[in-house]
């Protein structure tokens, strides 16, 4: 019987966060239709914006040490 709850409590819980996904999928494609999510971890990009936030760091610091 515990098993079943476990299972029902698990498929609940996914069914919530599926409709919450899917709501989200949908408002996007409503109010922002052009977004591509080209942006999202900078696919196409050579180097991310946290590798060059480091090299500027170690830019930065070279600097002020000397």
């Amino acid at each position: 019987m515990e098993q079943y709850i476990g299972f029902g409590i698990s498929f609940l819980f996914a069914a919530i966060l599926s409709i919450f996904w899917v709501r989200g999928i949908d408002y996007m494609k409503k109010n922002h239709p052009d977004y591509k999510g080209e942006d999202f971890l900078n696919w196409g990009d050579e180097s991310a914006p946290w590798e060059t936030e480091k090299k500027d760091d170690k830019k930065s610091d070279s600097k002020s040490n000397k």
